[in-house]
């Protein structure tokens, strides 16, 4: 019977001594795995969304080493980066653009995932609401000025230009690191003039995205003749940018029309001579005018002094819109 309460006492005292040592009433001390790192963690991709199931919340890490956890969710519920149109399409209650395409954010606090920076949404009512905005927000949206750069998260971009393919909306960048997958950071310019490095597209053209179709947006586009230039516009659709609708500079005529594209219309055109009337028909006897949509018109003169190239009349003049000359008199 001596072993019961010697078993008793040495199982108390394990209990009560060490630095782990667990008393009435007091808190059971964390013995399960470490905080995971930064780099241990399914942060979501820079260029797309990684789904999270129902099962298991979504982890980032913030930069002060600690790890932000977001409630699990369901894709298709209004997830982050989820598509949307509408700020009721989200669980967050904001829509926002990511690479041009509306997608469902996030609330935050300070930190969000890789390519995605905390601000203040300008649109957010009496209560300042902070959300993650895509760095990308505008990338590859077909643009004609900066104006067409702006997002509904506020995230403002410039419009740069890609030659003969048309102008599109840059993204900021110090490196390649700062652009998605297909985009390099490179010099660049502005459809001011103005030099700058910005994400671009490395296949020298952007692709539309399902909002640039659904809102029908477009970039300036040029066609050139031994005339001068004509201006366009190219649009996407479902097939992709479609060609330059401008059609070719050619010859003004009088027809109410640009044909040269010079932003007059109907103006004299220059030959060797100088200024040429687009209604001049060679004839001293006739005032000619162009009426634009109605073409040419030509008065007939009745006077008024003309050649009518005959050697053998003399006094030519105008009759009913003709050169009429007299004969000459023979001595």
């Amino acid at each position: 019977m001596r072993i019961l309460p010697l078993l008793l006492l040495l199982a108390l005292s394990a209990c009560t001594n060490g630095t782990g040592a667990v008393t009435p009433g007091g808190d059971i001390p964390d013995t399960g795995p470490s905080r995971e790192t930064a780099s241990d963690l399914g942060a979501p991709d820079f260029t797309g969304r990684d789904d999270v199931g129902a099962d298991a919340p979504e982890e980032f890490a913030s930069s002060d080493g600690s790890v932000d956890t977001v409630a699990p969710c369901d894709p298709g519920d209004g997830c982050f980066l989820d598509p949307c149109e509408e700020n009721s399409d989200c669980l967050s209650g904001w829509c926002v653009e990511h690479m041009g395409e509306g997608v469902c954010t996030r609330a935050c606090q300070e930190d969000c995932p890789p390519g995605w920076t905390c601000k203040l949404l300008g649109n957010s009512g009496p209560d300042p609401a902070y959300a993650c905005v895509s760095d990308v927000s505008n990338l590859c949206k077909p643009c004609a000025d900066s104006t067409h750069c702006k997002s509904p998260g506020g995230q403002e971009d410039v419009c740069v230009t890609y030659g003969a393919e048309g102008s599109f909306c840059g993204g900021g960048c110090e490196g390649d690191g700062d652009c998605p997958w297909g985009f390099s950071c490179v010099e660049a310019q502005t459809v001011d003039g103005i030099a700058t490095v910005q994400c671009m597209a490395d296949a020298g053209i952007c692709p539309c995205s399902t909002k640039s179709v659904t809102l029908g947006l477009w970039t300036p586009c040029v066609t050139t003749s031994e005339v001068g230039q004509c201006a366009g516009k190219r649009v996407c659709t479902e097939e992709g940018l479609t060609e330059c609708d401008a059609g070719m500079a050619e010859i003004e005529i009088c027809n109410g029309l640009d044909e040269d594209c010079d932003g007059d219309v109907d103006e004299p055109v220059l030959d060797g001579g100088g200024l040429l009337n687009l209604c001049d028909d060679g004839n001293p006897c006739t005032v000619d005018t162009c009426l634009g949509v109605e073409g040419c018109h030509h008065e007939a003169l009745d006077a008024g002094e003309c050649v009518d190239g005959d050697p053998c009349t003399a006094g030519d003049h105008c009759v009913a819109g003709a050169c009429i000359g007299s004969p000459h008199r023979l001595r």
